[in-house]
């Protein structure tokens, strides 16, 4: 490669992101797209400026690395190097073939090895969406509970978003279009994946591309051909599929 690759550096604290910076600006193979300070901003930063490599910390407010992985999807994922002060990501890491794994505190030298790797990597171009779905799947953390945050667009801004407030989510092409008290908005991630991830004492699916939270139902009516009509607490009205509405009634405690 004859250009510099664009790194975009992520972490919340000020001095090591300069500590990167600085042993950035010593590697003319690279050169600097951005830095971010939080999980949010990094997902904003790399939609826009679309990096060849994030130098990712994992432990930041808000969203961690991995969630950060997660939010953007494989398809949109740059190559990656972590950084943490702890190293019981290690393993998961390089399990993943991520590019590499820096633990801090990191000299000069080990990090220039890491990017001596990333430059490999790229220049091989080995990219593949394959390799980057086996990397979020193997980093994603068991799930122990339930989804309670969303993080949505609003604008140029990211806002999470309570699960607990929003009364339906919606299929739309590859999109997800969340109905909640704070208004709509459209997330990119398909029906099926957030119904794995949300609490099903809570949502249930009663068409095949709707979820509705159960405590914002407040009426049912009948509708045509077996289906029925959900009315919600914010106005809104959902058709129950009489494919689901057994199931449905079943969480009411109640006959079909």
């Amino acid at each position: 490669m004859t250009t510099p690759l664009s790194v975009l550096v992520v972490d919340d604290e000020a001095p090591a992101r300069a500590k990167v910076k600085r042993f950035l600006a010593d590697d003319a193979r690279f050169t600097l797209a951005g830095e971010a300070q939080d999980g949010a901003e990094a997902v904003a930063r790399i939609e826009a400026l679309k990096p060849h490599l994030v130098l990712l910390d994992i432990q930041m407010p808000g969203l961690t690395g991995f969630e950060v992985l997660e939010t953007l999807g494989p398809e949109h994922c740059p190559e990656v190097i972590f950084s943490t002060a702890y190293d019981q990501f290690a393993l998961k890491a390089f399990d993943a073939h991520a590019v590499d794994y820096l633990l801090k505190p990191y000299d000069a030298e080990r990090f220039r090895r890491a990017l001596d790797k990333a430059w490999t990597r790229l220049d091989e171009g080995r990219t593949d969406t394959e390799r980057l779905k086996a990397l979020l799947s193997s980093l994603e953390p068991p799930r122990e509970k339930p989804l309670e945050r969303l993080l949505v667009k609003t604008g140029e801004a990211w806002v999470a978003l309570r699960v607990d407030r929003v009364s339906r989510f919606s299929a739309e092409d590859k999109y997800v279009r969340v109905f909640s008290d704070e208004g709509q908005h459209l997330v990119r991630q398909t029906l099926k994946h957030l119904e794995e991830r949300l609490d099903p004492r809570r949502f249930v699916r009663v068409h095949r591309s709707e979820l509705v939270n159960l405590d914002a139902v407040v009426r049912l009516e009948p509708w045509s051909h077996g289906d029925g009509l959900l009315m919600l607490r914010d106005g809104g009205s959902v058709v129950l599929s009489r494919t689901y509405r057994e199931a449905f009634l079943e969480r009411w405690g109640v006959e079909g």
